[in-house]
């Protein structure tokens, strides 16, 4: 990976998070640059709503700064932000069932537009995106989870076990129960066949 100007220095995440640790700005900066993206598009897909998306994000990277001192390496960088990501996604999608419970709010389920993330991820339409969102509803935060990082961030078992915590049977059946209700909801408005 070709690094930005402002991770010079910062070679490797174990340095970076020491620095970051040491309350080094510039390396906040730095780990900013390496994983906001990573966690802007993981939180959105989760979420299917941008303003939450976004206030997620910020939170993570406020999360990273107050605990750098409490990474250990036991786990790769990435996998310490996806997990810190998907707890606070799971703590939204947990508000949300609340209210909806309560029928509070109903306004608070409209859907942001979808905004390109990444050139590669531009084969998205808004009308495809709007009904996976709609799917997406019917789904549990774990199945929301599970199906946002094996599917969309294609990252493999193990690091979606080492992510959420769940062993690879929950995963399977998570991801199992998640792809046949996205696929039916796409498949009524003829995405899929």
């Amino acid at each position: 990976m070709k690094e930005k100007d402002g991770n010079i220095g910062f070679g490797n995440d174990e340095a970076l998070m020491w620095a970051v640790s040491q309350g080094r700005r510039d390396a906040l900066n730095a780990l900013m640059d390496r994983y906001m993206p990573m966690v802007s598009r993981t939180s959105y897909r989760i979420l299917c709503d941008q303003a939450e998306s976004d206030d997620v994000t910020q939170e993570v990277f406020v999360k990273v700064w107050s605990n750098a001192y409490g990474f250990d390496g036991r786990y790769s960088l990435s996998t310490w932000i996806y997990r810190i990501t998907t707890n606070l996604c799971y703590d939204k999608l947990r508000r949300r069932r609340v209210l909806d419970f309560l029928s509070i709010s109903p306004s608070l389920y409209e859907m942001s537009a979808p905004q390109a993330l990444s050139p590669e991820e531009d084969y998205i339409t808004k009308e495809t995106w709007e009904i996976f969102c709609r799917a997406s509803r019917g789904l549990s935060p774990k199945q929301r989870t599970v199906f946002t990082l094996r599917d969309l961030e294609e990252l493999s078992t193990e690091e979606v076990e080492a992510i959420t915590g769940l062993t690879p049977d929950q995963i399977k059946s998570n991801l199992h129960i998640a792809r046949k209700k996205v696929r039916s909801e796409l498949e009524k408005y003829g995405k899929v066949r």
